[in-house]
């Protein structure tokens, strides 16, 4: 852990700082050790100053935003987490709908359907927030992110601010630029049209049960474990549960029971159970299938120590 403690006293930011918080507490598996040093930032000046004193310190950053598809190492993350939840921002400005990168999905999903706002209604449900749909291109329901962004604003690790016009082949099936790691995500401006709100509410809750049903909410999971690929002719879930692999455990986690494409967390599992997992599972697949899945969630923090 960066020595560094004296020198933390003189960040100049608003919001929180603090030392070895715990990444289990944000992370939807409920797994992960501690970051050396955690800061949530309250406003687009506090975020440069911090970027600004991260970088004098000579720290590590990484930038989280819902926690709802990270795995964090059980030796946490080295350097400085910084927690974007204060970017929650919800504008609407004719027909264009502004958000903040920290802002739920499903939440901004919700509030714009509720006063007949269309296009975003598909994230209804989904965990994580506004800026993780945009850097992982987040899709279901045969709709993606890059279908309604107009503009993204970003910082640079400068602390520059630019909107950027995000043209057409820089987004792909889960992928965006922003996983270069050049930018922070601050807002979006998304196209949207006008339609029934409570039309629009009912296909919501709709999609939410339909989630429930596949047991999306039942233990701490991140969802999708293995991106889905077209060529494969059925979904992954698909190709796992034919491999056998449904309830298949180690310690605290398994595969689940009803979804072959997602791993939980049921009896106090570490990251490492789960990683486990994951690579017990794409070495199945690849075995008997002859198929190679690319893994969805994300590992992050210090594995090499883990």
């Amino acid at each position: 852990m960066p020595k560094i403690t004296e020198s933390m006293n003189t960040f100049n930011i608003k919001g929180p700082l603090l030392e070895r918080e715990p990444m289990w507490s944000h992370t939807s598996f409920s797994v992960g050790g501690n970051s050396d040093f955690f800061a949530v930032p309250a406003d687009l000046e506090d975020l440069r100053n911090l970027l600004a004193d991260a970088r004098h310190a000579d720290l590590e950053k990484f930038i989280l935003g819902g926690g709802s598809n990270l795995l964090v190492a059980d030796s946490g993350i080295r350097g400085l987490v910084i927690d974007m939840k204060n970017f929650d921002s919800f504008e609407s400005q004719g027909k264009t709908l502004v958000l903040g990168s920290g802002l739920s999905v499903s939440d901004a999903a919700w509030r714009a359907g509720s006063i007949g706002m269309a296009g975003l209604d598909f994230l209804f449900g989904m965990p994580g927030t506004v800026g993780g749909a945009l850097w992982m291109n987040a899709r279901c329901y045969g709709a993606q992110v890059s279908d309604f962004v107009a503009w993204v604003e970003v910082m640079d690790w400068e602390g520059r601010v630019e909107r950027m016009v995000v043209p057409e082949d820089e987004w792909g099936y889960k992928k965006s630029l922003f996983q270069r790691g050049e930018f922070i995500i601050i807002r979006a401006g998304f196209d949207i049209v006008q339609s029934n709100s409570e039309a629009l509410q009912r296909a919501m809750l709709g999609r939410r049960e339909n989630r429930l049903s596949k047991g999306h909410y039942k233990f701490p999971c991140a969802g999708s474990a293995f991106k889905n690929n077209r060529k494969f002719g059925v979904p992954s879930g698909v190709l796992i549960d034919r491999c056998g692999m449904k309830g298949y455990r180690v310690g605290g986690a398994a595969v689940s029971t009803w979804h072959g494409n997602i791993v939980i967390n049921d009896r106090a599992a570490i990251a490492t159970d789960i990683e486990m997992i994951l690579l017990a599972v794409a070495k199945r697949v690849e075995v008997e299938m002859g198929i190679r899945l690319e893994r969805e969630i994300l590992l992050v923090g210090d594995w090499k120590n883990g």
